[in-house]
């Protein structure tokens, strides 16, 4: 007969923990009612936040690559106007994205195509001016910084004002989060070949093939610092 009681004390202490387990959480809920509605209403609307600012990023990015695509199809001459008609349609378009626009992934690449599209219209200004305007707005953007900084370094190369062309190429080689460092030294050894600054060229190159020796630009130096010094060897 004890055995029996202390299996029955046993079986029945469990579920006693467990309604008291219970009843402790409801009282604490009742006495502070308040504050855990507050606390779900506010993890409500920020969870609700969170979707919303994802849903509106999606719908911003993809309304403004619809305009990108239109952009480029006139860049690149697939619609009815081409050439200097193209570009300037392709202008209004990426201008038109920028402004809809101004804070999504598309936004820094219109302003990148921009000054590509009066590069190659020949008007220098506006390239200087809208490449610039990437540089102030969008310098947060590695990857095409050191494109936009290169395609400056162009324009100032087509102006003949080497001098200004020589320090945005150094503004890239020194910048070591910056891609393109390679053609930038590169196409500053160009420049001071274009100037018969020799040593200064073949210094460049060399630096070019230290620092970068598995670069397809390393190649192309090598050549050039070849026949540099080839040219000092015959003299």
């Amino acid at each position: 007969m004890a055995y029996r009681k202390r299996v029955i004390e046993k079986t029945l202490k469990k579920p006693d923990e467990f309604i008291s387990a219970i009843g402790r959480m409801t009282l604490f809920v009742e006495e502070n009612i308040r504050v855990v509605i507050i606390a779900l209403a506010s993890a409500a609307v920020i969870g609700g936040t969170i979707l919303g600012v994802y849903f509106y990023k999606d719908y911003i990015n993809k309304n403004a690559a619809g305009l990108e695509y239109q952009a480029m199809r006139y860049y690149y001459g697939h619609e009815d106007t081409a050439g200097s008609d193209g570009y300037k349609k392709s202008i209004e378009l990426f201008e038109d994205l920028i402004n809809k626009y101004p804070n999504s992934k598309s936004a820094a690449i219109a302003q990148y195509n921009i000054g590509n599209a009066y590069f190659r219209m020949n008007d220098l200004n506006k390239a200087e001016e809208a490449y610039k305007k990437f540089i102030n707005k969008y310098s947060g953007n590695n990857i095409l910084l050191g494109l936009v900084m290169q395609k400056l370094s162009y324009v100032y190369i087509a102006k003949k004002d080497y001098d200004k062309a020589i320090e945005m190429l150094n503004k890239i080689i020194s910048d070591i989060s910056i891609d393109g460092r390679d053609q930038a030294y590169f196409e500053l050894a160009r420049i001071y070949e274009t100037l018969q600054k020799k040593d200064d060229a073949i210094n460049k190159y060399s630096a070019l093939i230290r620092d970068f020796p598995s670069s397809p630009w390393a190649a192309e130096g090598a050549a050039r610092l070849g026949i540099l010094k080839g040219e000092d060897k015959k003299k």
